[in-house]
């Protein structure tokens, strides 16, 4: 690699950039999954794609991974990874991803509702979720006159609901839905809103834009190399994740680096780096050539691209960790919570499973989740599942995790409060 330099850059659109003390890329600890799910096998883009976690309100064993699998629906798992239930998807429809918002009153209705980005259709959907129910815990709920996130009266196709994130804000009780559009830089926020007769709808309340170039050091403009194809599509986010205690939002833009913002969408602050931030770049038959040798602005713990983001919430405001993956290394970064520190990279290897690769979506949770994963769990889309060939997920407890790499364990709280 070349030169690795670090300075205050500054940033577009109000958005900011901070410097970091060097850090050392630490050597990559290894872990293995403990449980799977079915093999997604390739049929057009039905994939494994992005989960997250219903947990119930007294039986761990009873909670939920529920995972998008794109053009094939929802697919629901016990924590031991049993198939519970298979969602099919609406025509012309393709899920992305997913967030669990728990205890929504609508309509006088307290519910618990999965929200998904639908790429296809650049909608919202939701479902109910009824944990009593041992075979269709989901149903959904969507409103037939919910709007378009993006397109206005009109979809715009290859920049429709990418990216999704969500919490219950517990200053207003209103669940908050934070979505990007693929293929720009725009994030919107979104409001969940009754719309009579047991249906939900959303409207939207702030917008945002990072930027798509940056000003370096010596002068000059840098703008990541995203898809020469198309030269009016720029580096999008897609993984986010919301810190329920801080009111913080964060967003990894994919070949840029980590955001850090307010839930109302102000003060974006770009945190860490990707390692390929700055360098030059040449097009060869439509593909970005990254020169290694050309000066890097970025960190050395972040090469490739970002994807999943997830927050372990270690009971306090306090303590906890970012997790967030690298499609393109299969491996996977930890940061602080507060997104301060660096703190080493993960990856899941072979075991009873296969390695875990060219991961996209992740979550990760701190609390019982049944037997098997008493101390938390670890759960990361697998885009090479093997032998079958397709992608799937894997199941990793959070005390292998902690155990390898010096990390905290702390199940008090609950995701419910």
């Amino acid at each position: 690699m070349g030169k690795r330099t670090r300075f205050r850059l500054v940033a577009t659109a109000g958005a900011a950039l901070v410097a970091l003390a060097p850090a050392a890329y630490a050597a990559t600890t290894t872990v293995s999954a403990t449980s799977e799910t079915i093999d997604r096998k390739p049929a057009g883009t039905n994939d494994a794609d992005d989960p997250a976690f219903w947990v119930h309100p007294s039986d761990p064993a009873k909670s939920l991974v529920i995972g998008t699998v794109k053009e094939a629906g929802v697919d629901v798992y016990r924590p031991d990874g049993s198939l519970v239930q298979s969602v099919p998807i609406p025509s012309g429809s393709r899920y992305n991803n997913i967030e669990v918002i728990y205890d929504i009153d609508l309509g006088g209705v307290t519910r618990d509702l999965a929200v998904l980005s639908d790429r296809g259709t650049d909608k919202l959907h939701v479902f109910a979720i009824n944990g009593s129910s041992a075979t269709a815990p989901l149903s959904e709920v969507t409103a037939s006159s919910a709007p378009l996130v993006f397109g206005g009266s009109r979809k715009i196709n290859s920049k429709t609901a990418y990216g999704l994130a969500g919490w219950r804000n517990r200053a207003t009780g209103k669940a908050e839905v934070f979505v990007t559009q693929e293929n720009t830089t725009n994030l919107a926020k979104l409001v969940l809103t009754d719309a009579g007769g047991g249906k939900v709808s959303y409207q939207k309340v702030a917008s945002l834009s990072l930027p798509d170039h940056f000003t370096l050091p010596n002068g000059t403009t840098w703008k990541p190399c995203f898809n020469p194809r198309h030269p009016d599509w720029v580096a999008h986010a897609e993984g986010m994740v919301v810190d329920p205690d801080t009111g913080t939002l964060w967003a990894d833009q994919e070949i840029v680096g980590l955001w850090k913002m307010s839930t109302d969408l102000t003060n974006p602050v770009l945190v860490h780096k990707l390692t390929r931030f700055g360098q030059k770049y040449t097009v060869v038959n439509d593909r970005c050539k990254i020169d290694s040798s050309s000066p890097s602005y970025g960190e050395p713990y972040l090469p490739g691209d970002l994807e999943g983001i997830g927050l372990y919430r270690a009971g306090t405001t306090s303590n906890g960790y970012l997790l967030i993956s690298n499609q393109q290394k299969s491996i996977f970064t930890v940061f602080s919570r507060n997104g301060s520190s660096y703190l080493g990279t993960l990856a899941i290897g072979g075991g009873a499973f296969d390695a875990v690769e060219a991961t996209d979506g992740l979550d990760v949770i701190n609390v019982n989740m049944g037997p098997k994963y008493p101390q938390g769990m670890l759960v990361t889309q697998d885009g090479k599942d093997a032998p079958e060939g397709g992608t799937n997920f894997k199941f990793t407890p959070w005390q292998s995790v902690a155990n390898a790499m010096r990390l905290v364990v702390d199940t008090s709280g609950s995701p419910r409060r």
